[in-house]
């Protein structure tokens, strides 16, 4: 699967998980834009973990702001990458 692709699936389910009928983009920060609250971020992850079969540990999150942060993490989660992840390849 392509990282465009992976990117693509990640804001279609964040913007079915939160229900938002924003534009979404990679700068857009789930709590200053979306207003999201912590639950609402703990059932999205679900659903993101469930979307993807991967786990996204509670410790990854504390840092990430915005949606284009979550979908670096979600790609080098998916990877299995020892070093960061580099943006616009294939998994």
């Amino acid at each position: 699967m392509k990282i465009q692709d992976v990117k693509k699936k990640i804001i279609e389910v964040i913007k079915e998980s939160t229900e938002t009928e924003i534009t979404l983009t990679s700068e857009t920060e789930l709590f200053a834009d979306m207003g999201l609250s912590s639950v609402e971020v703990v059932v999205m992850l679900g659903d993101l973990e469930d979307a993807f079969g991967i786990d996204i540990p509670a410790v990854d999150i504390r840092n990430v702001r915005t949606i284009g942060e979550l979908s670096d993490l979600i790609i080098f989660i998916l990877k299995g990458d020892k070093t960061p992840t580099s943006i616009g390849g294939e998994l």
